[in-house]
């Protein structure tokens, strides 16, 4: 009897241990799914939230895309034609509803050639090389020729902005590309010298196209019909219609806009 006590004595240091090492495991198997349970949580948790701001972002481009506005000239049609226009422009209140062409080679071209390459007097608005055909330039001349005439071709009715209630009842010009609609504030309308302004002026130089900028908002001119509420800065474009003066050959008349909405087309 006192063997069988003895034996049991012995056993109970090795039983305890092994109901430990027991224990610990078990409680290790249950730290370890523990932990991979709380990582799976998380996990979904955050996938969750990333599928949450993705569909919010989703819905809320979606809301934000307005439909494309279609385009009132046939590029294609246009370009068919005569591949050097690239352009239309329309001022509302004037006969100014043409194309603008840019010849690949001479500036000249189209000072007496129209729309079709063939020679008329009167020729076809146009912009030189200097300029790019994005209108994204600080400064775009478009030239035409005025014909003297009350209600003539080209840029001769640009004459009514020298009279202060058309000019005030006038605001803008529209320029059609392939794939926009740009929208300008006519600002200043005023007699200059007939000097080459992109050939007289460097507006890359900082300096230069301030200068000019403020000549166009408040011209050294007598003659001269502004929008006083105007302002502009280096990241401004501005297109200046020029024609000649009827009354007056050594001067032209420019009709400056500066842009104030580009809208995508179809």
């Amino acid at each position: 009897m006192v063997n069988t006590m003895e034996e049991k004595n012995k056993k109970s240091p090795a039983f305890v241990i092994a109901v430990a090492v027991i224990l610990i495991l078990i409680a290790a198997v249950l730290g370890y799914l523990g932990k991979m349970w709380y990582t799976d949580y998380k996990a979904q948790k955050i996938s969750s939230g990333v599928e949450t701001f993705y569909n919010t972002t989703k819905s809320a481009k979606k809301k934000a895309v307005k439909p494309l506005a279609d385009n009132p000239i046939d590029f294609k049609a246009l370009k068919k034609t005569n591949s050097d226009l690239y352009a239309w422009i329309k001022v509302p209140g004037t006969k100014v509803d043409y194309p603008i062409a840019q010849s690949p080679t001479d500036d000249f071209f189209y000072l007496h050639h129209d729309y079709l390459k063939n020679y008329l007097f009167e020729g076809t608005l146009y912009t030189e090389l200097c300029n790019s055909k994005s209108f994204g330039d600080p400064i775009t001349l478009i030239y035409g020729h005025n014909m003297y005439t009350d209600d003539g071709p080209m840029f001769t009715t640009l004459q009514r902005f020298e009279n202060q209630e058309f000019f005030d009842k006038h605001s803008k010009f529209y320029i059609y590309t392939e794939k926009h609609i740009l929208t300008y504030k006519i600002f200043s309308v005023f007699r200059y010298d007939d000097r080459h302004i992109m050939n007289s002026f460097d507006f890359s130089r900082a300096e230069v196209l301030k200068d000019f900028q403020n000549t166009l908002l408040n011209p050294r001119s007598i003659e001269k019909y502004i929008r006083e509420d105007t302002t502009l800065n280096k990241d401004s474009k501005v297109v200046i219609l020029s024609t000649c003066c009827e009354n007056d050959k050594s001067a032209r008349l420019l009709v400056s806009g500066v842009l104030i909405k580009n809208e995508r087309t179809k």
